[in-house]
């Protein structure tokens, strides 16, 4: 049942930029330190700023470095349809994939150029869909759709014309409750954790019971926001985005020509976000967007790389965590430090697109209380 291939852990980012934005509040001349992750929320910092702000995006992994520059050099080189479909927002036929393929091989750097050699079947399924996780999620989805009432009945939620509608349409028209049991089986812990996502991504994982915990979310996910223009819902539950003006803003027409006039301002690095604090010179950075990665860090690790911002962040420093599982911190000064502002990510969280993490916006001016 999970024998395909996986290059990555993530193809898609599963964070909503529109929320980054709101809590980063970019302005001219800022410098924004950033996971890259599968490439999504960077490409949407770029092309949502003013053309003064540097965005670094850096990730551990090289495989997610190579998926966001290969977003980066489609979108740059092909019409925005033709770039979706080559990676995998929207079907294309593998033919048409292998031709626009060899068109855009020139534009890698051999290493790049190498490592999707060596994974061509991005051919057949399109970049996005060959991330870890999404691969066990697509496993699924059959299932899903007709446990919620089948394709036509998921269908009729797109007709909703407003988020009043979309509530009444979810609670009594798709059977969304029979959804429950799949969910615990989805997330059970011996499925999930060798089959879904990497085991690092779930260290602070000791509620066994994630299933019913997202399925509660799940609602959310199709009720919150309009469903037209959530391209996430659309691709979790049909595996492609049904409508291109939904598709992420980086694939929209200002998007591309945003891209072509300013993507120098974006630069990929294979490094920790800690690793790239401590290389820089004390207020070069003041934005971060630090995406699930405490999730992915001890309590300690995570803790040091706090005091690292809190130290030699910029002045106006602002940020967003998104969390799971966990984002304690070992020094109880530094939520005062940075200005943790949980109530501030509730209601971010009730207009955010995807809404599957918590959310803790931060903002601070002085580094007196350090």
């Amino acid at each position: 049942m999970f024998k395909r291939e996986f290059i990555y852990d993530f193809g898609l980012a599963q964070d909503d930029a529109k929320s980054e934005l709101s809590a980063l509040s970019l302005k001219e001349n800022d410098r924004v330190l950033c996971i890259a992750s599968a490439g999504e929320i960077p490409l949407e910092l770029l092309v949502n700023s003013h053309e003064s702000v540097m965005i670094d995006a850096v990730d551990i992994a090289a495989s997610q470095i190579y998926l966001s520059r290969l977003k980066l050099k489609v979108a740059l080189h092909f019409e925005r349809i033709q770039a979706a479909q080559f990676l995998g927002y929207m079907p294309a036929k593998e033919t048409d994939r292998a031709l626009w393929f060899h068109q855009i091989a020139p534009e890698l750097t051999e290493t790049e150029l190498k490592f999707w050699m060596n994974h061509l079947s991005i051919l057949k399924y399109g970049p996005v869909n060959l991330g870890k996780y999404e691969t066990y999620i697509r496993r699924f989805s059959p299932l899903g759709r007709l446990l919620l009432g089948g394709r036509k009945k998921l269908n009729g939620l797109f007709e909703a014309r407003s988020i009043e509608e979309q509530k009444s349409y979810f609670d009594e028209i798709l059977r969304a409750g029979l959804l429950k049991n799949l969910f615990n089986v989805m997330f059970h812990p011996k499925l999930y954790k060798q089959r879904g996502i990497s085991e690092q991504g779930l260290i602070h994982w000791k509620d066994q019971h994630l299933g019913h915990k997202l399925y509660n979310q799940f609602r959310d996910f199709c009720t919150n926001t309009p469903v037209r223009e959530n391209w996430m819902l659309q691709f979790v539950l049909f595996n492609r985005v049904l409508f291109e003006e939904s598709l992420p803003d980086y694939l929209q027409p200002k998007g591309i020509s945003r891209l072509h006039e300013e993507s120098e301002r974006l630069r990929f690095r294979k490094e920790s976000v800690t690793e790239s604090m401590n290389r820089r010179d004390a207020g070069y950075y003041n934005k971060f967007a630090l995406s699930n990665v405490s999730d992915w860090l001890s309590a300690e690790d995570f803790t040091e790389l706090l005091q690292i911002i809190a130290q030699k962040s910029g002045p106006d420093a602002k940020g967003l965590i998104r969390y799971i599982h966990s984002a304690r911190v070992t020094d109880l000064k530094l939520p005062e430090i940075l200005g943790f502002d949980e109530k501030g990510g509730e209601k971010l969280l009730a207009e955010d697109r995807f809404p599957f993490y918590k959310l803790i916006p931060f903002s601070f001016r002085n580094h007196d209380k350090i």
